[in-house]
């Protein structure tokens, strides 16, 4: 094997696992999607009373109706994601927003592009180089693309204005 075909190779083996892993451990504005999911005819053998099936280009669940989920379904227990689905005690359908799986390049957010480059080059750097020094240059690298996408995003949200609470009013 050549040198090209060993680091095509290399590359083309983590593509589409490290596209995945961004765009699950960050909520890319290009990767939300939104579902309105029916409730499955079989129930859950105990715990939750329906179970919905995911949909298939699902990586992360953002929200279910108004409410945002904790990234560790367990930490809150009012649903679960078991084998493909979501069990949960409501009524369907089931309105969720999630993170979905996005595989057309021509769709990826420019500063999603320049992270992902970057961790694709930290996870290949010893195999294709022999360094262990490149690829602590390459984190180094990600890193700060990862820090300049989280300032953008921030920036591109819109303000969310709280109402006062009960303290500050009656303090007026």
């Amino acid at each position: 094997m050549d040198d090209d075909n060993q680091k095509s190779n290399t590359i083309s083996s983590m593509f589409d696992i490290l596209r995945d892993a961004e765009l699950r451990a960050n909520i890319w504005h290009f990767s939300k999607a939104r579902a309105v999911l029916p409730a499955l005819a079989d129930k859950p053998l105990f715990g939750f009373s329906r179970q919905f099936q995911l949909p298939a280009d699902f990586l992360r669940l953002i929200q279910i109706g108004g409410r945002r989920c904790n990234p560790r379904p367990e930490v809150d227990g009012w649903y679960s994601l078991e084998e493909g689905r979501i069990l949960i005690s409501q009524d369907g359908p089931l309105r969720i927003r999630y993170v979905k799986r996005v595989e057309d390049v021509t769709l990826f957010d420019a500063l999603f592009v320049e992270a992902f480059a970057c961790r694709l080059a930290m996870e290949s750097a010893e195999t294709l180089t022999n360094s262990g020094t490149k690829r602590q240059l390459a984190q180094g690298e990600y890193q700060q693309a990862m820090a300049q996408a989280r300032r953008m995003n921030a920036i591109e949200r819109p303000v969310v204005t709280t109402a006062d609470d009960t303290w500050l009013e009656a303090r007026r």
